[in-house]
């Protein structure tokens, strides 16, 4: 049997797509075509189709397919082979040609039906025609004329092409390093090597346990062949020379057997053996999925560019974002991602610190209803949220990114609906208070008889955020609605015995100087005078903000020369940009966000078979029990009936508690606790400790499912008497002396309930801020971790994992949640008594491992099993542990 080991260049990074990392190759995507599906496609073109094509040559990128037709299914990939119809074709440009270099076409035709023809090109001049004529290689040989040529194949009829390759005259692939079209190189192994398999992408035994593919470490000789791959890397002495192995760098690898692919995934290097001068390379394969992990773990969500969803933050864009339909937000930059629509950030109403107050305005005629609640600032209610879905697909498409992935669960309805909070933490604005300082200890600044600016020596300490100008000392507001808070705390000494007094105040000014407006203009007449006051001001963009003074006598007045302080921040407004999204949010682990996820839903991750970096993402039973596109395999001849161990789980835990992270300093969710014994809002216990025929169990211990990162939010009444008025409450609150604050919570993940209206004429009032002026609201965007409130049997879901008591009149709690929807089904299988794990020897033969799938079932003598984990050894019987299902 031929066991083949092969290992693609680590500049491939796992894409099937990219520039080969053979140096010689320059058709991008020859092999297996994975591009061409997705390629554009130039629809209805006039006969001849590629005189039109060509015409259009300056939509067609470098280095991508591009085909022409009426139809894209005119133009198909299909099992990695391209089929083109009569009249039909495909185009690439390619890139880093020699002008007047010769280059050889090889092309490998699996279906002839009639002529194909290669057209060579220059911008849209044609340089030559040569007919390919047959099935099997065909090589033609052309001159480039240019750096980037394009190459276009039209067919006559339907023809169908294994591969296609472009390399220069005379290059012939390294018999060194035996490399293939797409850069792939194939490994020397010992001659008696087995490498053994490891097969599983769910742990049915251990619960949330998803343990993927890989192989046990194995030792590769250090041939010729292999110090070429690896590069010498065993040699302390070895030079860059442009082809260095980095063992920290992933590498894409196929372990084959008789052709059959067993194994995708990558290749780890472990260490170099020297035994007496004979060098051995330890390595092992792991699977895609543990790959996606590594390449997550060191990434944050700062890592992500959420430029695209700045915008202003005031009354109007909340309001805007509330809509589930047509106007969203209005976004201050282009959709750079293509993800970006009307649902993907949101301001639904949270009690984010607990600071509103009932309003006390008797007459009524303006301002806030009396008796109603009062905001006091648009932030104690209203902070984003952002869409889960977009979050998911603005990671798998970071740059350089080698994964891709599907999945119908999460295009379905309600998850779409579910959002993670970007709050910015517990201070009320989204940056925190920075200062400048006047330390200059010899310079004296005397006041005039004209208003001059306050200045700052030491400025330093202010975020850029501000937009300090030292030069002219005065901030300066970077864009519209800017909202500035500052509180100077300054001191002023006479020169001597004053005749007159002095000014200070806080300048509002436009771009042009002119002032608008003063703020807490002080008159000031001691010797020793000092001015600490605090303003909030909103600016548009280019307006300043600045401390000014004057003396009725020129020179009466100095500034102190030290301790001098002006304590600045800015609003709300900037927290819509990419650097306030980041503030708190920015610190969270992609992977642990992804692991959250797939905790919550029971998820289970494969890799597709077809594409292994494509991996499907799916909920186990939709994989296990509910999958139609799962296979059914009778391998009753293949089992050594000789020897065989049939178990019951023994080894299962009494207790598995379901849970999310616990905020301690979440107030309603603390409370929550003490009134309830210590159960945990929004959490669930499996408990094993009785049997169904109601009889104690042996099994003891106690695992825990934790949905870390995220927390349980509890939603309620914002106060007693506004019943309907039913939101998220994640506040701080001390109740020894009463004052409640926000805090620095763990993320949220909540599900948008719709715009809810008020019920017996009850508003609320929103504060003018920001550029635009308050209004008394009756109605809000309404988030929870249910997807309706009240709730109706049957029909609502909760996205916590247990059964809880509600605060009412949320209403009655209900049984659809995330245990018993996506956790349930697998327990009652894992703990039902009928339940048994088989192990026994199995004749698989190559193609056997290739073509089954962890989903499909295995019928062995009329009994219907799932396979957990397969143990496979090429040239020896594979182990293989069989879940008997009930």
């Amino acid at each position: 049997m031929s066991i083949q080991l092969i290992v693609y260049p680590q500049s491939f990074d796992g894409s099937r797509n990219p520039i080969t990392g053979y140096s010689s190759q320059f058709i991008v995507d020859g092999i297996n075509f994975t591009t061409v599906n997705t390629s554009t496609s130039s629809l209805n073109l006039p006969v001849p189709t590629y005189t039109s094509a060509i015409s259009n040559m300056s939509v067609i990128p470098l280095n991508s397919w591009y085909r022409f037709s009426g139809d894209g299914s005119e133009v198909r990939e299909i099992s990695g082979a391209i089929t083109i119809e009569a009249s039909k074709g495909i185009i690439q440009r390619l890139s880093n040609l020699s002008a007047g270099g010769m280059y050889t076409f090889t092309i490998d035709v699996a279906t002839y039906a009639s002529t194909l023809e290669l057209q060579q090109y220059s911008g849209t001049v044609l340089q030559g025609t040569f007919p390919i004529s047959s099935t099997g290689l065909s090589t033609i040989q052309f001159e480039a004329q240019t750096s980037s040529d394009t190459l276009l194949i039209y067919s006559t009829a339907t023809n169908i092409i294994n591969n296609i390759s472009v390399i220069p005259t005379g290059i012939q692939p390294s018999g060194a390093i035996q490399a293939l079209e797409d850069g792939q190189v194939i490994c020397d192994l010992y001659e008696d090597e087995d490498i053994p398999l490891s097969l599983s992408v769910d742990d049915f035994k251990n619960v949330a346990e998803k343990v993927q593919s890989y192989s046990k470490a194995f030792n590769l000789p250090g041939t010729k062949r292999n110090n070429k791959i690896f590069d010498n890397l065993f040699s302390i002495t070895r030079a860059n020379d442009g082809v260095i192995f980095n063992p920290y760098v992933k590498t894409q690898c196929k372990l084959k057997q008789d052709g059959f692919i067993l194994f995708e995934g990558y290749l780890k290097m472990i260490d170099i053996q020297d035994k007496q001068g004979e060098i051995s390379y330890n390595v092992n394969l792991y699977s895609e999925v543990i790959a996606l992990a590594d390449v997550l773990k060191d990434r944050q969500f700062r890592d992500l560019d959420f430029s695209e969803l700045a915008h202003p933050y005031n009354k109007t864009q909340i309001k805007n974002s509330w809509n589930d339909a047509g106007t969203g937000i209005t976004w201050t930059n282009s959709n750079t991602s293509g993800f970006r629509d009307y649902a993907t950030l949101k301001y639904p109403f949270c009690d984010w610190n607990h600071q509103m107050v009932i309003a006390n305005n008797p007459g009524g005629a303006s301002g806030p209803t009396d008796g109603f609640p009062e905001l006091t600032s648009l932030e104690q209610a209203f902070r984003p949220f952002i869409n889960i879905k977009y979050l998911i697909d603005r990671i798998f498409t970071q740059d350089d990114f080698p994964f891709s992935y599907e999945s119908a669960f999460f295009d379905t309805t309600d998850f779409k609906k579910l959002y993670m909070d970007f709050n910015w933490g517990s201070d009320r604005y989204s940056l925190e208070p920075t200062t400048g300082e006047f330390t200059n200890t010899t310079t004296v600044h005397l006041s005039t008889t004209s208003f001059a600016n306050y200045i700052l020596n030491d400025f330093s300490g202010y975020s850029s955020d501000l937009n300090y100008d030292g030069a002219n000392h005065r901030f300066v507001a970077a864009n519209n609605n800017t909202q500035y808070n500052i509180s100077p705390v300054i001191r002023f000494i006479s020169t001597g015995t004053p005749t007159g007094g002095m000014n200070v105040r806080i300048a509002h000014r436009n771009s042009g100087g002119a002032l608008i407006q003063e703020y807490e203009n002080h008159y000031l007449t001691a010797n020793v005078s000092d001015y600490f006051v605090t303003v909030q001001v909103v600016l548009a963009q280019n307006d300043t903000l600045q401390v000014e003074w004057k003396s009725d006598v020129a020179g009466e007045y100095q500034q102190s020369l030290s301790g001098n302080v002006i304590v600045a921040s800015t609003g709300g407004v900037l927290m819509t940009t990419n650097t306030f999204l980041q503030t708190l949010r920015g610190e969270l682990n992609q992977w642990k966000f992804l692991k959250g996820i797939m905790t919550m839903f029971n998820l289970v991750s494969i890799p597709d078979k077809s594409s292994p970096n494509h991996i499907l993402i799916e909920p186990y039973n939709d994989v296990f029990l509910e999958n139609s596109n799962s296979k059914q395999w009778n391998w009753t001849d293949k089992i050594d009936v000789g020897e065989f161990k049939l178990e019951p789980f023994t080894s299962l835990n009494k207790n598995t508690s379901f849970k999310f992270v616990e905020d301690e300093d979440d107030w309603a969710f603390t409370n929550y606790k003490l009134q309830v014994s210590n159960h945990l809002y929004g959490s669930n216990k499996w408990d094993a400790s009785i049997s169904s025929n109601g009889r104690a169990t042996i099994l003891e211990g106690t695992k825990e499912i934790i949905a870390e990162p995220f927390a349980a939010t509890v939603p309620k009444p914002l106060m007693p008497q506004f019943a309907d008025f039913i939101i998220p409450s994640l506040y701080s609150y001390n109740p020894d002396d009463g004052t409640s604050e926000g805090f620095d919570n763990s993320p949220r993940i909540m599900y948008n309930n719709g715009v809810h209206t008020l019920q017996n004429s009850v508003t609320y009032f929103i504060p003018e801020q920001n550029g635009l002026s308050s209004e008394n609201q009756p109605e809000f965007l309404q988030f929870s971790h249910l997807s309706s409130i009240p709730t109706v049997a049957g029909s609502t879901l909760d996205f916590h994992f247990g059964i809880c008591q509600l605060i009412q009149p949320i209403g009655a709690s209900v049984a659809d949640n995330l245990f018993n929807l996506y956790w349930l089904p697998y327990f009652a299988e894992l703990y039902d008594p009928n339940t048994r794990i088989m192990t026994i020897k199995v004749n698989l033969t190559p193609g056997d491992i290739s073509t089954f799938r962890f989903n499909d079932t295995v019928i062995i003598k009329n009994r219907e099993f799932r396979v957990n984990k397969i143990d496979y050894k090429p040239n020896d019987l594979a182990t293989i542990e069989f879940i008997l299902i009930p």
